[in-house]
């Protein structure tokens, strides 16, 4: 994991069996909240599982969850806003959701502390794909990591001709030069906004 924490150096895991229950009774930035609010949101966007054709599962919509925070982890990378703490607060309160949601499904605290470990394991390994493949981009506007990331972890290994995955790459290039044009509070007074897919 230490490839992944230096990715994010201000996302901090501690014990999975108390953290999730203690954060939800700890009093949440608003801002936070609209911003994961915002993800969701977009997430759960029926243009995913209509005109993208992708499964309406859990997973599925973990995985849009990550991919779009994704690219808010990549802005304070980039910027080096080191007195920021929203990387970590958004990371806290995007996983209690997690568990939360599991929670409501009836899994109990052993399953709960298992799949959490899972989420979180997943988590990093997205990021860091995600990570080398816009890396890769930026430096040399190769968007073959990119491609095979998103491919993985979107489209669960399906042949690129039967899914639009340059749309998606679009997509994510475009909401990061997006983010990155703009400031810190720019972003934040408008919930870092993701522009449209199309």
């Amino acid at each position: 994991m230490i490839g992944e924490q230096l990715y994010i150096n201000n996302i901090k895991i501690i014990n999975l069996k108390y953290v999730f229950i203690v954060m939800f009774l700890k009093k949440q930035n608003k801002t936070i909240v609209r911003i994961y609010q915002n993800i969701v949101k977009i997430s759960r966007s029926k243009f995913f599982y209509t005109d993208l054709a992708l499964e309406d599962t859990f997973e599925t919509r973990f995985d849009l969850i990550i991919f779009h925070a994704f690219m808010i982890f990549h802005f304070y990378k980039e910027k080096k806003i080191d007195n920021s703490n929203i990387s970590q607060e958004l990371f806290d309160y995007m996983f209690g959701d997690f568990e939360n949601n599991l929670r409501e499904m009836g899994f109990g605290d052993i399953a709960v502390n298992k799949k959490m470990k899972t989420f979180i394991k997943a988590f990093y390994g997205r990021i860091a794909q995600y990570n080398k493949g816009i890396g890769q981009y930026f430096d040399s506007e190769d968007k073959t990591l990119l491609e095979q990331s998103i491919l993985n972890n979107i489209f669960k290994g399906k042949q690129k001709k039967e899914v639009k995955l340059n749309d998606f790459v679009v997509y994510m290039i475009n909401n990061i030069n997006h983010f990155m044009k703009n400031s810190e509070n720019e972003n934040l007074r408008k919930n870092f906004n993701f522009i449209n897919f199309n």
